[in-house]
């Protein structure tokens, strides 16, 4: 019965693919592979260059003059065996390691293979045509391992019919052998010029598949050469493929979070390990990301520390580490992030804004500004101060700092928190304030304890930082200033499933349960579980791979600048997924906004030309992704933005700078000229 239409697909990069980032990375395992001396004799240049070696003589053979002949891996590993004098054994195992390291790595895409069986069941005829240097024998081998109905599909080679789909000349042998005309024939292809272009020309229907091309976070951290970057820059990639419809959120978890966290994780399960720390506490809510990952390399390297997820925040730790009021309370209670108002500082105090007023003689509440409106800084340190002179206030906030104790080291308690041997706790980090305050908690409770701190990244260490109040930074560290603005974008990708913790109250159970400022409905109305579950899905996934090749070096740390430059210039996948995230800087400030919402012209003009550098922080925590979600005029005015702060800037301080300048230059002369006195006073004998 004659067929109205064929179906034909391409194989490589639309059937099926690597796990590493390219086919480069095949090669680059097979180097790792040959340092092991699996094929004896051969020159350490060969080994060492191998993966530019084989796909240097692959061009040189496949593509002499610049055009594609249909040459396959004996043509190829003949060329390599004649440049470095193979003996024919040396040969075939370096064809054979090959086609094993391929077979290893390959990775069906799930959206085609979906499509061929749907056109099988349909009772449809589906072929396939490769251009690659594999023969017929060698892809359904590959092709056996992915899926048994593939390989079962007829299959044209440019190798075995020495025929290629650039030239037009294997689609018109396939038209002959096939019975149909071009116009029968359905062909999908992931080469824009032979699976597209050529075969439009000769009359069939052609799609372009570009699924498997790697995307801008994906090239963003590979390197050709490098195994680890293949390998780190394949896992993100091979979620994309493996979930071709993942929403923004999870495509951001498996390709940007999984990447940028794993070597820290990595780092701290190491250093846990090597300093006898075998409990480890993920601290909500930036750990609960953290602790996903750990679990899933801990389970793939076999590790056996104990991994628990403790519920606190700032907001929880700070007011039970009050035991008086202090220097060292004043700061945390004036503290600015960007801004500071009458209901923040009632919040850190645990009371609403009008206990607190009530507690202020008239005088100074009638300089307050409302509740939620901004107060200086004299007027907080005012405040703070005047609070800390009243003993019933004095009193009260002694008196809910050690209600708050009670509870947080009953739960600390149930936790295991106090069990013998050092522990470890884990949080994105920053100023370490959160572990000072529960060190001082936990210290006053059980002198000896060791508490180690593992953080992302750390701005400064705190005068209370010792040898049983440690702190290591991984990716950022003290005096690194530069780096401070890294900080929102950290935070925006360590996210959780719930709400913020503000203290702890007592089940009817008897138990100790974290209270928390919401069930977090908005975050998994954003896509939270996704996103945790693909940053999951890479650590499990890269993990294993890793796991494979005993010399692979390993340099997350080199990875980490590249992706953060990438939240500086985002594209519209970030802008836009992480840009409408609900965040605040502040762990008191009630008021969640989108991290970078989209500006109307209006808000625009006032971002750029009206407004101080708080009040901008509060229309938008990221300016770059705004830019990038804001539309037409907006985007033109808030392009502005940078050269008007600059010259605000220029005319602010250029005054003030050129006085400060005269009165130095003034304070010189007068003290070299006092210098010239005393000396002539000296040849004078009056001194």
């Amino acid at each position: 019965m004659a067929r109205e239409r064929v179906f034909s697909f391409a194989i490589l990069e639309t059937l099926l693919t690597q796990r590493t980032a390219t086919v480069a990375g095949v090669f680059c395992a097979m180097r790792q592979t040959l340092h092991l001396g699996s094929i004896p004799g051969l020159p350490i240049q060969l080994i060492e260059e191998f993966p530019a070696i084989r796909m240097g003589v692959e061009r040189a053979v496949r593509y002499p003059q610049g055009s594609l002949r249909p040459m396959g891996l004996d043509a190829i590993y003949a060329g390599i065996a004649e440049q470095y004098g193979l003996s024919p054994e040396q040969t075939a195992a370096l064809k054979a390691l090959e086609l094993a390291t391929t077979q290893s790595l390959s990775l069906g895409i799930p959206e085609n293979l979906d499509r061929v069986h749907r056109l099988l069941d349909a009772g449809e005829r589906v072929i396939l045509i490769s251009d690659g240097w594999l023969g017929n024998t060698e892809l359904r081998q590959l092709l056996s391992e992915i899926d048994t109905r593939l390989a079962d599909c007829p299959c044209y080679t440019a190798v075995d019919l020495g025929l290629t789909k650039a030239s037009g000349a294997l689609f018109r042998a396939v038209f002959k052998a096939e019975g149909i005309s071009a116009a029968q024939l359905v062909h999908l292809g992931d080469d824009p010029w032979s699976d597209v272009r050529v075969p439009r020309a000769l009359g069939c229907t052609a799609e372009h598949y570009a699924g498997a091309a790697l995307s801008e976070l994906e090239w963003s951290y590979l390197e050709l050469y490098s195994l680890f970057s293949q390998l780190v820059a394949g896992t993100a990639r091979a979620y994309r493929l493996v979930h071709p419809h993942a929403a923004g959120p999870a495509r951001l978890g498996a390709g940007l979070a999984g990447p940028l966290f794993y070597g820290f994780i990595q780092w701290l399960l190491e250093e846990a390990e090597r300093r006898g720390i075998r409990r480890l506490y993920f601290i909500a809510r930036d750990g609960m990301i953290f602790l996903r990952l750990a679990q899933a390399i801990a389970q793939a390297r076999g590790l056996t520390l104990e991994l628990r997820y403790l519920y606190g925040s700032r907001r929880a730790f700070r007011l039970p580490s009050v035991f008086e009021l202090g220097p060292r309370e004043h700061a945390w209670l004036t503290e600015r992030i960007p801004t500071l108002s009458l209901a923040m500082l009632a919040e850190r105090l645990d009371m609403t804004a009008a206990e607190l007023l009530n507690q202020i003689d008239p005088e100074l509440r009638a300089r307050l500004p409302a509740e939620d409106a901004p107060l200086s800084v004299a007027l907080a340190a005012e405040l703070v101060e005047r609070l800390d002179h009243l003993p019933a206030v004095r009193a009260t906030i002694l008196a809910k700092a050690a209600q708050a104790r009670a509870l947080l080291l009953e739960y600390l308690e149930q936790e295991g928190f106090f069990a013998e041997g050092p522990i470890g706790i884990v949080d994105i980090g920053w100023m370490g304030g959160s572990q000072d305050a529960l060190y001082k908690i936990a210290a006053a409770h059980q002198p000896a304890i060791e508490i180690h701190g593992f953080y992302f990244g750390l701005f400064h260490y705190s005068p209370y930082t010792s040898r049983r109040n440690r702190k290591s930074a991984y990716a950022i560290r003290p005096n690194q200033a530069e780096d401070n603005l890294v900080a929102l974008h950290a935070e925006l990708l360590a996210q959780a499933d719930h709400g913020q913790t503000t203290g702890y109250a007592r089940g009817a159970d008897g138990r100790i349960r974290a209270q928390l400022r919401d069930a977090g409905d908005h975050l998994r109305a954003w896509g939270i579980d996704e996103f945790l579950n693909a940053a999951g899905w890479f650590a499990a996934e890269y993990a294993q791979l890793a796991g494979r090749f005993p010399l692979l070096a390993e340099h997350f740390d080199a990875i980490v600048p590249r992706l953060l430059v990438l939240m500086r210039r985002p594209s519209s996948l970030l802008a836009e997924t992480l840009g409408r995230i609900p965040y605040s800087g502040d762990h008191c400030d009630l008021a969640l906004r989108e991290a970078a919402p989209a500006f109307d012209w209006r808000q625009a003009l006032a971002y750029t030309f009206g407004r101080r550098y708080e009040e901008r922080r509060l229309m938008t925590e990221w300016y770059e992704a705004t830019l990038v979600r804001s539309q037409g005029l907006a985007r033109l005015v808030l392009r502005l933005q940078p050269r008007i702060q600059a010259l605000k800037s220029f005319i602010k301080h250029t005054p003030l700078n050129l006085f400060h300048s005269l009165l130095l230059l003034k304070a010189g002369l007068s003290r070299r000229l006092n210098e010239w006195r005393a000396l002539w006073r000296l040849r004078q004998g009056k001194a």
